[in-house]
């Protein structure tokens, strides 16, 4: 892989990072939760100078198989010229996991009007598509390093998508977009590599987000967890500690649905953090976090890893000469790690799940 793609796709693994942490304000938005529409899919960048948007999508399937996809959109100013790109990881296909990163100019990119496609390159097979909530499907096939690729998930009985407010969380002067696109769905189709095919189902989530500025501080870490009962049950948390945040304080939300009354609480610090070495490196083991309601209601959640999948990092698949150059330019290293894990709330309520979380290295 080419430094400068290396570059961009290291960015995508972190795309809530921010442009003056230090000192800054951290601000979450105002008001209640309220539905994501149709058009919000779209590209909400694109035009000026710097631009960072991200489409994540986790798929939870038959048998222990796991299916993470993302797609990008960047601009970088004079680094580069803009780019679309799709980070694709396999995990438990026949015991053993897969990775791979793609990236195109982004003069390929065509966004459809009537069927909300996203094709970073019409020649390519690389595409999601479908008006939300009515239908969805990805399509990843390609091929890397010997090994090929061909991904087909359709989704159904899709919920609504929501988001926070305006869906805007602040940091200093950077604002930065979140919208929670598919907080639970059926999922079904095939999972193919190197020949042999899979049919699989199973549940699926995706959240986008965005922002206008280029990255320049690096976060410290981020947190994602994903619990998926049925599509009545289900709860969702996205939050991330700026570098150099005071008393860790974070932006970000856990929201939920309980019977399909949904609820939102800001995610405001962390509160303690216990690590344990996985992948030879230290990452939080068990957080407390501190949720507040916007009606005042204060609560501590619990996250637990308890099983370890997989570690990814854009940066390991350069020469050691290239990645020692680009840690240098971006300040450090970001590292990705996927399981499952433990959502304890009060009342001693635990929910099963999922976690992504990433760490600056």
């Amino acid at each position: 892989m080419k430094l400068s793609a290396a570059v961009i796709l290291f960015t995508a693994l972190f795309s809530l990072a921010v442009l003056h942490p230090a000192k800054a304000q951290l601000l979450n938005p105002e008001g209640g939760l309220g539905p994501t529409t149709a058009e919000d899919i779209r590209a909400q960048t694109l035009t000026g100078s710097h631009f960072n948007e991200f489409w994540t999508y986790h798929f939870f399937l038959d048998d222990g198989l796991k299916v993470h996809i993302t797609f990008s959109a960047a601009n970088f100013g004079s680094l580069k010229s803009p780019v679309t790109g799709v980070r694709v990881s396999v995990y438990g296909f026949d015991s053993n996991t897969y990775q791979l990163s793609r990236e195109y100019s982004i003069d390929h990119l065509v966004q459809h009007e009537d069927t909300y496609k996203f094709e970073p390159r019409p020649e390519r097979t690389v595409w999601f598509k479908g008006k939300l909530p009515e239908e969805h499907e990805v399509r990843v096939e390609t091929s890397k390093d010997g090994v090929n690729y061909d991904i087909h998930l359709k989704l159904s009985d899709i919920v609504q998508g929501v988001k926070w407010g305006d869906g805007i969380y602040t940091v200093g002067d950077e604002q930065i977009g979140i919208f929670t696109h598919i907080p639970y769905a059926n999922a079904s189709g095939f999972v193919e590599i190197n020949g042999k095919r899979k049919e699989v189902s199973g549940t699926a989530y995706m959240d986008q987000t965005f922002q206008n500025q280029t990255t320049t501080r690096l976060l410290d870490s981020g947190f994602r967890f994903i619990s998926h009962t049925d599509s009545q049950n289900w709860d969702v948390l996205y939050f991330m500690l700026p570098s150099d945040a005071r008393e860790k304080m974070t932006i970000g939300h856990r929201i939920s649905s309980r019977d399909g009354n949904l609820d939102v609480f800001e995610a405001n610090n962390i509160q303690k953090i216990d690590e344990s070495r996985t992948f030879g490196k230290r990452l939080a083991h068990t957080m407390e976090v501190m949720m507040i309601h916007p009606e005042g209601r204060l609560e501590v959640v619990t996250i637990k890893r308890t099983k370890d999948d997989e570690r990814f990092s854009v940066l390991s698949e350069l020469s050691w000469v290239a990645r020692r150059a680009a840690r240098s330019f971006l300040g450090g290293e970001v590292l990705e790690f996927r399981g499952e894990g433990e959502l304890h709330l009060p009342g001693n309520k635990k929910l099963n799940g999922f976690y992504n979380f990433f760490v600056v290295d």
